[in-house]
């Protein structure tokens, strides 16, 4: 069995190669069933194992500092498109979230920080699970070191 897409390392590349595949094996243009239906199942497969590798990347350095500031304070932290949002008993904790750089947003009755090249004020309107929806949420867990 052949591999078609050999040494695709992203989303982009997958698809664009896919194009292109198809153009030169679908049957239409005079490929055969069997080597296009293996070209579609080498695809829908890549395509899971690139987009879940998408979803677990790591958190960006610029996220990184902003969260080692915060993840110590026994809240919930998420990181929806280029925002972190801490939601939970944020109330004891108010304090160190806003000299972090959070802001709250009452109507969500959660705590968010952007970067600072992103700083245009956006009032929404949507709820945290369109927000979700649309930009994506990544959960962020507390590391526990063990020390021996």
């Amino acid at each position: 069995m052949k591999n078609y897409f050999n040494g695709i390392n992203t989303l982009e590349e997958l698809k664009k190669l896919y194009r292109k595949l198809a153009l030169q094996f679908h049957p239409d243009m005079g490929g055969s069933h069997e080597e296009m239906s293996e070209i579609n199942n080498q695809y829908d497969n890549l395509f899971k194992i690139l987009k879940e590798g998408n979803k677990e990347s790591t958190v960006d350095d610029g996220f990184r500092k902003v969260i080692d500031k915060i993840i110590n304070l026994n809240v919930k932290v998420e990181i929806c498109g280029s925002w972190i949002w801490v939601s939970g008993n944020t109330k004891s904790c108010r304090k160190e979230l806003k000299s972090s750089g959070f802001w709250w947003a009452s109507k969500k009755k959660m705590w968010y920080w952007h970067p600072e090249e992103d700083n245009k004020i956006r009032k929404s309107s949507m709820s945290m699970e369109e927000i979700r929806e649309k930009y994506g949420s990544k959960k962020v867990k507390k590391e526990i070191k063990v020390i021996a």
